[in-house]
Parts: C-alpha cells; sequence; structure tokens
C-alpha cells in the first residue's frame, strides 16, 4: 500500500503518468445529473446508510438498480449515446457559509483500456464494480490496485497536505483518477485486477478473462467557489472524509453491440478509437434532459445526509475494489 510520501509524491508524477498515450476509448460527461445520498451497489434499497454521492450517466438509477436492462430505459449525459452506464463518486464539498456544498465538475470523462492489451471479452451486461475503499482513512489503507491519485493541472499543490488534497490552489484544475478491476469471470461476474500496474499489466486472476479497463478523470473547477485559493490544508473534502476514502461506482449500461465494439477499441496500442453503435456515434451529445428517477426518496442536501447516517445501523458487510464478491467488514 501506498504511504504517505508516496501518494504525495503521485501529486508530482501523475501529471506525466496520465499523458502516456495508449489504445483508448473515452467518453465525457459534462457536469453530474444528480447529488443523492444514495449507494445501489452497497446500500440497496436504502436512504439512510450512503454518504452523498455525485451522479454521471444514465438517469434510470435509483437505490434499487441493479441491471443494464433498468440503465437502458433512462436518459444518459454522457457523450455517447450507446452508454447508458451510471458511474458514481462521494461527492467533492466546499464550506459555503454555514453549508457545504458540491464544488463544480469542470468534466468527468470515462476512459476505457489505457495502456494495457487488447480485451478478451467485453464488459458483460449487469456487471457491477467498485473501486477504492470508502473508509480509508489514510494512504496505507487505500487499494493500492485503483492507483488512485489527486493533482493540479496547470501547476500549484506541489505536495499534499494532511488530508491527501493539494496544499495550495491549482493553476487550472483539481483532478482526481481512479482505476478499476480489467479482469472478469463472464460466469459469475466477479471481477479482480491483473498482476502488475497501468502500463506494465500483467495476467488475469485464475478463471477470469481480460476486459476493457475503466478510469475515472474528474477536474474540479475550484477557482469558481475558491477564487483566492488557499495555502495549507485545503478548505474542501469528499462526503466520505478526507482524500484517502476516495472511491468510485460503476454498474454496466453499455449496449451490448457498443461493449462489442469496445474489445476492438483495444487493439491498438497508440491511439484513440471510436466506440459507435445502433443508438449512434461517440461523441453525439444527448439530445434528452437528466432528471432524477425517485425524487421523493433521499436528499441532494450534505448535511440532510449527513443527518441521516447518523441513525443508521450498518451490518457488517461491504465491497472493495479486489473483487466484486469480496466482502470487508469495514466497507461504508
Amino acid at each position: 500500500m501506498p504511504t504517505t510520501s508516496s501518494f504525495s509524491a503521485a501529486l508530482l508524477i501523475s501529471g506525466f503518468l496520465c499523458r502516456i498515450v495508449h489504445a483508448y476509448t473515452q467518453v465525457n460527461v459534462a457536469s453530474p445529473f444528480m447529488y443523492k445520498n444514495i449507494d445501489p451497489i452497497v446500500f440497496p434499497g436504502q436512504f439512510d446508510k450512503s454518504h452523498l454521492h455525485s451522479f454521471y450517466g444514465s438517469d434510470a438509477v435509483t437505490a434499487s438498480t441493479n441491471t443494464s436492462a433498468e440503465l437502458q430505459t433512462g436518459c444518459t449525459n454522457a457523450e455517447n449515446p450507446n452508454d447508458l452506464s451510471v458511474y458514481w463518486t462521494p461527492t467533492l464539498l466546499y464550506k459555503n457559509g454555514n453549508s457545504y456544498d458540491p464544488v463544480p465538475v469542470m468534466r468527468f470523462s470515462a476512459y476505457y483500456s489505457l495502456g494495457d492489451s487488447k480485451a478478451e471479452v467485453p464488459i458483460p451486461q449487469n456487471l457491477q464494480m467498485v473501486a477504492g475503499l470508502a473508509t480509508a482513512t489514510t494512504a496505507d489503507a487505500m487499494p493500492a490496485e485503483a492507483h488512485i491519485e489527486w493533482f493540479c493541472e496547470g501547476g500549484g499543490g506541489a505536495t499534499a497536505d494532511e488530508n491527501g488534497f493539494p496544499n495550495s490552489e491549482c493553476g487550472t484544475h483539481l483532478q482526481q483518477l481512479l482505476y478499476f478491476p480489467n479482469c472478469v469471470n463472464t460466469d459469475t461476474l466477479e471481477t479482480g485486477y491483473k498482476a502488475g500496474q497501468p502500463g506494465n499489466y500483467k495476467a488475469c486472476p485464475t478463471g477470469m478473462k481480460a476486459m476493457p479497463q475503466l478510469r475515472f478523470s474528474i477536474r474540479y473547477d475550484l477557482r469558481k467557489v475558491l477564487p483566492d485559493g488557499w495555502s495549507g490544508t485545503a478548505p474542501i473534502q469528499l462526503a466520505c472524509g478526507n482524500a484517502f476514502c476516495s472511491h468510485g461506482d460503476f454498474i454496466n449500461g453499455w449496449t451490448q453491440d457498443a461493449a462489442l465494439n469496445m474489445v476492438e477499441a483495444t487493439t491498438s496500442k497508440n491511439k484513440f478509437a471510436s466506440v459507435d453503435g445502433k443508438l449512434g456515434s461517440n461523441g453525439v451529445k444527448p439530445n434528452c434532459k437528466s432528471t432524477d428517477a425517485d425524487p421523493n426518496h433521499g436528499t441532494s442536501n450534505f448535511e440532510e445526509s449527513v443527518a441521516a447516517m447518523s441513525k443508521r445501523s450498518v451490518p457488517a458487510i461491504g465491497w472493495t475494489s479486489r473483487s466484486r464478491l469480496a466482502r470487508n467488514p469495514r466497507a461504508n
């Protein structure tokens, strides 16, 4: 697991790493379509257990969603009409007077298969994945396979503060990177990571095959809400805590034909490949308006979500990024 010093060093080197060019495809989302205290993977059907999350992609998601077919009935705010997946992360917050409000997102990007060899199988229908650990409070507790990084684009924030965020304002955007499992058992939908690391991956675990690897890249625009910047401890936090609790969730909603086409997009080693499908071409912006599919349950307010969680009784089970079927008593 990374140490605090190595996590700080990642702030310096990650800008170089993210410029390495490999085969990939990419889906962009301008901003979250919803903030809500639900987590259909970790706390299905519940509204008082989860911290606040930012949701991107298909708006058919509710607290009980668990299939690709459900998501494929919705409107996506992703710039690929064939991608009806739903992506979510703990909301990044800043202090606004007496309350905490979401930091504006400049862009959310879902990259697939950066730096990997050709996939063997498409991402299966109904696949659910989690990367990272919501209850991590130190760099040492972060799952190493997720390669989570926070850093500044355009300079600034040369080192990390005690909470894992840059210790001074960013020249442009604050960016987060997060890698998901790239191996799957197509019968059980159990997932895992290849041996090695991005850019130098090796074999999948026994019984699994390589699928396109998902990576989150999120750019936050702190200049809009913190125009005077900061020096020292960053005046921001995630809904789950400090930067070390970073995690991401995904339920696959890609149409089956586009998911198959994505396998071919991983063939080349050095260029972007468009993934098209029966619903249209990559890069086509949505012409529908995303809305909350269940507006009468849950909350988009951080303080209300905290109050709801204070009354919760959480069973000693949860998800980890290592395997879809693995359980961790600390998961949140």
